[in-house]
Order: C-alpha cells, then sequence, then structure tokens
C-alpha cells in the first residue's frame, strides 16, 4: 500500500479525506488549549511564538518547496533514471536543511529584538520573556519540516499519496498529547504545546520515512552546489516561496484596511469569513491540485503535450463544477453556519450578519481561486515560476487599489469584493500564459521532429 499509486480522483477523494479529519483534530486540540489556557498570559506568549515559526514552516511545507521539487525529480527520473531522482533527494534535503537551520539559528539569536520590538511590543517583560524561549523551542522544528517536505515531494513525485494523507491527519496528534500532559503533569504548563509543535514534526518523519524507504532511496548527506538539476529546483522555489510571501502580505493589507473599516467589528467578521472561505477552497482546490499534479509535470517532463492538456482541462472542469456547487450551497446555507459556529457570548447576530455576508461575497470568487490552483501548477509543471509570481503581485497591487477606492463607499464588503474581482483577472492571466507556453512547446517539438526527419 505505501508504494500504490493512486489516479487523480483517487488522489483527490484521500486528501479531501485527510483534510477533513485534520480540521477534526485542529477543532479538538483548540478546544482543550482554550480550556486549559483561556486567554491569559500564557495563552498570549503561546500566539505570539507561533507566528514566526509558523510563517516559516508554512513557506517551506505549504506546496512552494514540493510544487518546485517534483518537475525537478520527475525530470531527473525521465532524463537519468532512479538514480539521478534518489541524487537529487540527497543534494535538496542537504542544502535547504544548511540553509534553514542557518535561518534558524539567526532567528534564535534575534529572537529576543523580533518579540520586544516587532511581534509584540506590547507585551509586559515577563510575557516577552516566556515569548522569547517558546519561539526558540519551536524553531527548532524547521529543519524536521525540510526533511518532511522533502519526503512528501519525492512520494507524491510517484502518485503514492497514502502516507502524505496519513502525516495530515495525524497534524495535531503531538500537540494534543502537550496539552493533556499541561492538564495532568504539575509544572509542564505552557511547555506542554510548545514542545508538540515540535513533536508533530517528528511524527509526521516517522510516518513519512518507511516511503523513502519502500521506495530503495538511500538517503545520505550530499553537497553540489554546482548541480545542474539542483539549481533547476532552487531557481523554481525562489519564485515559488516569494509568491507565499505576497499571500501573506496579502492578508496584512486585508487586516489593515479592515481597521480602516466604517462598520463595528469589521476585521473579526472578515477574519471569520476568510476561515469559512479557506474549507471549500482547501477541500476542492488544493486537495485536487496537490493530486493532479504529479501526473501534469510527469506529461511535461515527457513532452507529452496532448496528455497534458487534457489532464488540465478535466482538472479545471472538476474543481470549477464542484466548486460552483459548493459555492452555491453554502451561500443558502451561510447564514445557518455563522449562527452555529460563531455566534456565542459576544459575538452576536450583528456581527454574524456582517460574516453571512463577507462570506457569500467571497464565495463568488470560488470557481476562479480552484481554477487558480491548477493554472499555477500547470506553469510550475512547465518550470515556470516566475509567471504566477508576476500575476500574483499585480492581483495584490490591484486589490489593494479596489480597495482603496472602495472602502468608503462600500465598507469592508470592499475586501472580498476586490479579491474575489482581482483574482478572476489572475486566473484569466494564468489561463493565457499557459495556453501560450504550451503552444510555443508543442511548435518547438513539432520543428525538432520535422529537423530530425530532414536529417534523417
Amino acid at each position: 500500500m505505501i508504494r500504490r499509486e493512486f489516479s487523480i480522483a483517487e488522489g483527490t477523494l484521500l486528501f479531501i479525506s485527510a483534510y477533513v479529519l485534520s480540521a477534526g483534530l485542529g477543532i479538538i486540540r483548540q478546544a482543550l488549549f482554550n480550556a486549559e489556557f483561556g486567554a491569559g498570559m500564557e495563552a498570549s506568549a503561546y500566539y505570539a511564538a507561533f507566528r514566526l515559526p509558523d510563517t516559516i514552516a508554512s513557506l517551506i511545507s505549504g506546496g512552494a518547496l514540493s510544487n518546485a521539487m517534483i518537475p525537478a525529480l520527475l525530470g531527473a527520473r525521465y532524463e537519468s533514471g532512479d538514480a539521478a531522482e534518489q541524487r537529487l533527494v540527497n543534494l535538496a534535503a542537504t542544502t535547504l536543511t544548511i540553509a534553514v537551520s542557518l535561518v534558524v539559528l539567526v532567528c534564535i539569536i534575534f529572537a529576543p529584538f523580533f518579540v520586544r520590538f516587532i511581534l509584540a511590543p506590547g507585551f509586559d517583560d515577563e510575557t516577552a520573556a516566556l515569548t522569547v524561549a517558546l519561539t526558540r523551542i519551536m524553531l527548532a522544528q524547521l529543519a524536521l519540516v525540510v526533511l518532511a517536505s522533502v519526503t512528501i515531494a519525492a512520494l507524491n513525485a510517484r502518485n503514492q499519496f497514502l502516507l502524505t494523507a496519513i502525516s495530515i491527519v495525524t497534524h495535531n496528534v503531538a500537540m494534543i498529547g502537550g496539552i493533556l500532559a499541561a492538564r495532568f503533569i504539575p509544572g509542564v504548563g505552557i511547555y506542554g504545546p510548545t514542545f508538540g509543535v515540535v513533536g508533530d514534526a517528528i511524527l509526521q518523519l516517522i510516518i513519512l520515512w518507511p516511503g523513502l524507504r519502500a521506495n530503495h532511496f538511500r538517503v545520505r548527506p550530499a553537497w553540489d552546489l554546482r548541480d545542474a538539476r539542483l539549481r533547476r529546483m532552487l531557481r523554481l522555489l525562489a519564485p515559488n516561496g516569494l509568491s507565499s510571501g505576497v499571500n501573506y502580505a496579502g492578508g496584512i493589507v486585508d487586516t489593515a484596511f479592515a481597521s480602516l473599516a466604517r462598520e463595528p467589528g469589521a476585521l473579526p467578521a472578515l477574519f471569520n469569513a476568510g476561515l469559512l472561505m479557506g474549507v471549500p477552497l482547501r477541500l476542492i482546490g488544493v486537495a485536487l491540485a496537490q493530486a493532479a499534479f504529479p501526473r501534469i509535470a510527469a506529461h511535461a517532463a515527457r513532452s507529452d503535450w496532448m496528455r497534458m492538456q487534457r489532464t488540465l482541462i478535466a482538472a479545471l472542469a472538476i474543481s470549477m463544477a464542484l466548486a460552483i456547487a459548493a459555492a452555491l450551497t453554502l451561500a443558502l446555507i451561510g447564514r445557518t453556519l455563522v449562527r452555529l459556529l460563531f455566534e456565542r457570548g459576544r459575538f452576536d447576530a450583528v456581527a454574524g450578519d456582517l460574516t453571512t455576508l463577507l462570506f457569500v461575497v467571497y464565495l463568488a470568487g470560488l470557481p476562479v481561486y480552484v481554477a487558480t490552483e491548477v493554472l499555477t501548477r500547470g506553469l510550475i509543471a512547465l518550470h515556470d515560476t516566475q509567471t504566477p509570481l508576476v500575476t500574483n503581485c499585480a492581483q495584490l497591487a490591484g486589490r489593494g487599489v479596489l480597495i482603496w477606492m472602495w472602502l468608503e463607499p462600500w465598507g469592508v464588503t470592499a475586501i472580498p469584493a476586490a479579491f474575489a474581482i482581482t483574482s478572476a483577472l489572475e486566473t484569466i492571466a494564468l489561463g493565457m500564459a499557459l495556453a501560450w507556453r504550451m503552444q510555443r512547446r508543442r511548435e518547438a517539438q513539432g520543428e525538432r521532429q520535422a529537423a530530425a526527419r530532414v536529417e534523417g
């Protein structure tokens, strides 16, 4: 089962199931954490300390590394065989582990400055000192996150999604264990869930490691910055990582504008609407794109443009059809969902109405959000990560301009409206760029074949 190759449909269902189960564990984790630590000093320090390590971890494991590695690994395997693929895995693991470890070292050294002057300048001395200590502990997981992400890329490149899905499901298990340790073992306190973050990274690596063994990968340190395939992978990784950074910047832009909106409670309503929006996006767009990407990249590596086109069109049609159905359904039941999930205590019906309105506006763009996930991976399969970065930056700039123009007359509704409209324009641009690049590849292939026939 570890080495079983899943179809796109099977992989999509597997990832959807994994994300749903992981979300359930996340709810349990948060309920236990709230019950144990509430909103006191320890909880504040933990949330603040979590921000920097989580941001770096998300840039590594949030798709940037896998999206860069999978086309490079498939290219190495089809060009030179399994040995070349294994060598690239070892080079990537060694190079990225060293690079991230250096970043972690710098962050550990400057953690006091970062916490006191950037992350949480309003904390008192005791809370700031605790935040620094927790930040340094959580940073220790990042080298493990690199190794786990490289392993996931190696397995997903072979369409072997089982262990990846299990590692998604078991996310939060060690953190839940840490919270329970804090409850039942005197003196553990907030260090329980903090070490649980590190434990989650260890558990994920333990789950994934048998996949490398089953595929006869011999993992060992390797160092060669002159290696052409490694450099090609790093050239894909850099713009991909910057795109992830742009997405985080988008959240900051939305937050800043929401704080200026005229409606009371605009920022909490926007945050909760965004949380709801993330569920169908992940279950439909991310899950399907993640399952389809290895095959799209394999067709590109073999220059099989017709199969690549058919796979892309099928993935787009299925994801957009599911997104339209989900958007209509969620728009109809959105108010009920908000009431059931959020309306408690000081989060009253007025806040619920505003959250529902923002959620429905976000839903209008759901089909293009999921299409972007598929189209972006199509371009990455062609080793083009610059185009998604450019369109992402343009989308963010346009979004900022539209929000600035519409915030006064529309209020906070301008934020999801601007996001939906600029996302639609970005999707069109990505589709046109992908079609143009595939046509160029077909023409170049035809010219090479014609020249070969003439020479023959």
